[in-house]
């Protein structure tokens, strides 16, 4: 799904909660809408899992999702710093290299120079954040931020959905993650029967999704469903 403008991306989002729907799916074309309203290179979003830490749970790229997995083992960068603080973050160019050390040195590595980093939040808790990487500092304006924190909020209700107890929370995301964990083999799979990177099996899983009108995580489950039948 591309959205053409934020309220379809939001009438989309609201309109998968209010019927029987796959989260990680509904996350994973919210994040994409996100990155493309916003002019962002890459997303990604990680959130708490019922032990307190952080957990990848969504990337618009295998290059976004890595850089998330690299704030996590190093405890530090945009998305990790909007969660521990629970307000938003936003840097650009040489303050990204300064503010996060390797992390930050990673990120300009990698072609982006201007980053926005938002909390997922719920009745006072801090779900995790949601972490925009953008190639130039000049795409990041006051529009960006409030719309950053528009779908991170948005992200956060289709995570929750309802008035739910601290436990359902945790045992939602644990769901959400569950979902993501599958994609994640399926991306392996693919990379592993056809040869392609990563990056590139990420891409085939979304194009087959796409093209069998399947949720991502129903073509990743059939991906792999398929893989164990040829073994």
């Amino acid at each position: 799904m591309t959205a053409v403008t934020a309220a379809q991306a939001f009438a989309d989002a609201a309109a998968a909660m209010v019927s029987q729907h796959d989260t990680t799916d509904t996350l994973a074309h919210l994040l994409t809408s996100y990155a493309d309203l916003t002019g962002a290179a890459a997303a990604g979003m990680l959130v708490k899992d019922d032990h307190g830490q952080l957990e990848l749970l969504s990337a618009t790229s295998h290059q976004a999702g890595e850089l998330e997995l690299y704030q996590l083992q190093h405890d530090t960068g945009p998305c990790v710093e909007a969660f521990q603080s629970g307000t938003a973050v936003n840097a650009r160019s040489d303050e990204i290299g300064e503010r996060w050390g390797d992390v930050g040195t990673a990120i300009l590595s990698a072609g982006f120079h201007a980053v926005v980093a938002v909390p997922l939040r719920w009745h006072g808790q801090v779900l995790g954040a949601m972490n925009a990487f953008h190639r130039t500092p000049e795409s990041v304006d006051e529009e960006t931020r409030l719309l950053s924190q528009a779908f991170a909020d948005v992200a956060s209700m289709v995570i929750v959905q309802t008035e739910l107890s601290t436990a359902q929370v945790e045992e939602r995301i644990r769901t959400v993650l569950g979902g993501r964990t599958v994609v994640e083999l399926a991306k392996g799979v693919l990379a592993h029967t056809t040869g392609l990177d990563m990056a590139a099996a990420y891409r085939l899983l979304v194009e087959r999704a796409l093209d069998n009108g399947t949720t991502l995580s129903e073509t990743a489950d059939d991906v792999i469903r398929q893989a164990q039948h040829r073994d």
